[in-house]
């Protein structure tokens, strides 16, 4: 996982993974547990979708997780998880929601972050794996999918190494032209940045 590269082009890209693609659950290193959700971590929630540069201002990541506590609070608090270190501080969360991008109701994976300070210690890992597991337990016959973008290489880089691979056909909003484009560009990134 890291921050998002500002400097590079936007371009949304859709990844998915096939059921039952990942069998276990890789579990978390030594110095960080899952706690479960409380009110008490919405403004840590907040401040590390900041921090990683998945809003830009407190206030928009507030908004959107007021949003998303109007719409299904037991849903959220059933489907998102979220990572401690030692001296109990959320460093990482991710959870399943509801996706806009295909007709009807499709989960994705959505909102995965992890503090930079706290990069590159498996917990991206250890949470998709426990979501993709989680995915798998529900009826239901389409992959899991997840909306990332260009200036997210490094998260791309970890998702396609997990099993996810780029989907390539049109979806709400973007054509199979589009779509394709946008991976191409996407594509050249991941070889120029991604070593």
């Amino acid at each position: 996982m890291t921050t998002l590269d500002r400097s590079i082009e936007f371009k949304k890209v859709l990844m998915v993974i096939t059921r039952k693609t990942i069998k276990r659950e890789t579990p978390l290193k030594e110095g960080y547990k899952y706690t479960p959700f409380s009110k008490e971590l919405l403004d840590s929630w907040c401040r590390l979708h900041v921090k990683t540069g998945l809003f830009e201002t407190m206030e928009q990541a507030k908004n959107k997780l007021d949003e998303m506590l109007q719409q299904d609070e037991n849903f959220f608090k059933e489907n998102f998880l979220f990572v401690v270190n030692e001296a109990n501080e959320l460093v990482a969360s991710a959870g399943l929601w509801t996706g806009k991008d295909f007709d009807g109701n499709r989960l994705r994976l959505h909102y995965i972050s992890v503090d930079p300070n706290e990069q590159h210690n498996g917990i991206a890992h250890a949470m998709i794996s426990r979501l993709c597991i989680k995915y798998d337990s529900i009826p239901g016959k389409y992959p899991l999918y997840l909306a990332t973008q260009s200036q997210s290489y490094g998260a791309i880089a970890l998702y396609s190494r997990m099993g996810f691979t780029p989907y390539l056909g049109e979806y709400n909003g973007c054509s199979q032209e589009k779509n394709e484009a946008a991976w191409e560009y996407t594509t050249e990134i991941l070889r120029e940045k991604v070593k």
